[in-house]
């Protein structure tokens, strides 16, 4: 009974003391929580440094080349950069890109590597063939002494090399491989200032020789990439055209609204150079160049709330879908109107510091028709991201096409009247049809279904 007794004292005195092994386990709790929040939030945080890093080195780009070369010169680059966005940012990036993670996703991953060695053959295979057209042509207008000769050639180099890094870039992210990504961007920038820096040594400062520097340093990030060849595998051709049937069946629709939205925005550059000068394409330039930030920006964030809003509307709840669609419109509208009242009140006075008198018609007026240009398209932005999240494309270009239209009609006006400031005043009245359009169609429309991917793709590659 002695022994009996002192167990039990014992035992009452051990549950009596304070738990010194309580707190070791409490933290090992938090830090694996803090580790497993960081794990979430990394691929976000890699993504935003690799759109930093990008939308960085085309501020700097422009920033120098604005100090760097003639205004004439800069309005011939900044054409020639708007055309070779036209090609990769909306026909190959509709075509190949966007359309990529579910067509993925329907291929076993054994056959990942013949899918990535797929999309290089088809992308570098297109890609090349415009950049030979290009090269061919500034060679013939450079038998004829044609003074843009150089810059056709350079163009033609630059194009397959952009779309080399593209194509990096969106297989880094359908892996996951963000750091990879990142690594790539940073060789991209060390090399595009390093020849940026070199063509000004050696006063080479011609819109040729800044399109060679796009075009090297795209290059020396796209071939970065191929260092990582171990997940690339000789494609059979059996799946090479099974994926670009699959990518050119959804990728029109993605293609098409793209080049709504350039023609309404960058493709404003060369026709500024046609209606009025080089000087005003050099200077819409200039202005499209200080909101490229909140252009990134807001490509994130579209990217960070996809995926929950499309697990979101799997239910096809009307009450959700206008829920969603108003909240995702106050969130990206009020983004993008806090950064354009700053961009209207500072824009000018940084751009007066950092770029010499050129005779650049960036004024207070022209940066708040901007600004408000392109709150109006983070509101559509957010209208959109519903129908973006439901696979309906289709929805929300009817809205772009009216834009377009409305610009169509009020640009000739705005040009003859105002100048640069009339074309910014279109660009606003286009971004405002849309809008329009796009919310009335909202209220109206019944809340689409998610496209199932069995009724998008009726094979499957295994």
């Amino acid at each position: 009974m002695g022994i009996v007794s002192l167990c039990a004292g014992v035992a009452g005195l051990s549950a009596s003391l304070p738990d010194i092994t309580g707190a070791p386990m409490r933290r090992e709790q938090i830090n694996k929580r803090i580790c497993e929040l960081l794990n979430r939030r990394m691929p976000f945080v890699w993504g935003v440094a690799d759109q930093a890093i990008v939308s960085g080195c085309s501020l700097f780009l422009t920033l120098v080349l604005a100090n760097a070369l003639d205004v004439q010169s800069f309005g011939r680059f900044s054409i020639a950069w708007a055309f070779l966005i036209l090609l990769e940012s909306v026909l190959f990036r509709g075509l190949f890109d966007d359309g990529l993670p579910a067509v993925a996703h329907r291929v076993a991953s054994s056959r990942w590597p013949q899918l990535r060695a797929s999309l290089y053959v088809a992308s570098i295979g297109t890609s090349g063939l415009f950049g030979v057209a290009f090269v061919v042509a500034g060679l013939v207008a450079l038998s004829f002494h044609f003074d843009h000769a150089a810059l056709l050639i350079a163009t033609g180099t630059a194009i397959p090399s952009t779309r080399l890094q593209s194509v990096f870039r969106r297989i880094g992210y359908l892996d996951g491989r963000l750091r990879r990504v990142v690594s790539g961007a940073l060789i991209y920038a060390v090399v595009l200032a390093g020849s940026a820096a070199a063509m000004i040594w050696l006063q080479l400062t011609s819109a040729a020789a800044a399109m060679a520097c796009v075009a090297l340093s795209s290059a020396a990030a796209g071939l970065f990439g191929l260092v990582y060849a171990a997940g690339l595998a000789k494609p059979h051709r059996r799946v090479l055209t099974w994926l670009i049937t699959r990518l050119l069946r959804e990728g029109r629709w993605f293609a098409a609204t793209s080049l709504t939205y350039w023609i309404s925005s960058i493709g404003l550059i060369p026709l500024c150079g046609l209606l009025i000068g080089l000087e005003a394409s050099a200077s819409l330039r200039l202005m499209l160049v200080v909101f490229a930030p909140l252009s990134q920006l807001n490509a994130s964030l579209l990217s960070v709330k996809l995926p929950g809003a499309a697990l979101t509307l799997r239910h096809n709840d009307r009450a959700m879908f206008l829920s969603l669609t108003r909240s995702n419109a106050m969130q990206f509208g009020g983004l993008s109107a806090l950064y354009g009242v700053a961009a209207a009140l500072l824009g000018v006075p940084i751009l007066a510091w950092l770029v010499s008198d050129r005779g650049f018609d960036v004024s207070e007026v022209n940066m708040a028709l901007m600004a408000l240009a392109m709150s109006l398209d983070g509101i559509w932005l957010g209208l959109a991201l519903p129908l973006f999240a439901v696979g309906r494309p289709q929805q929300f270009l009817a809205s772009r096409i009216t834009g377009l239209a409305v610009l169509c009609l009020s640009l000739p006006v705005g040009t003859y009247a105002w100048g640069v400031a009339g074309v910014i005043g279109a660009m606003v009245l286009s971004s405002a049809a849309s809008v329009g359009v796009l919310g009335t169609r909202l209220v109206r429309l019944e809340t689409p279904k998610p496209i199932v991917a069995s009724s998008l793709y009726s094979d499957r590659i295994s």
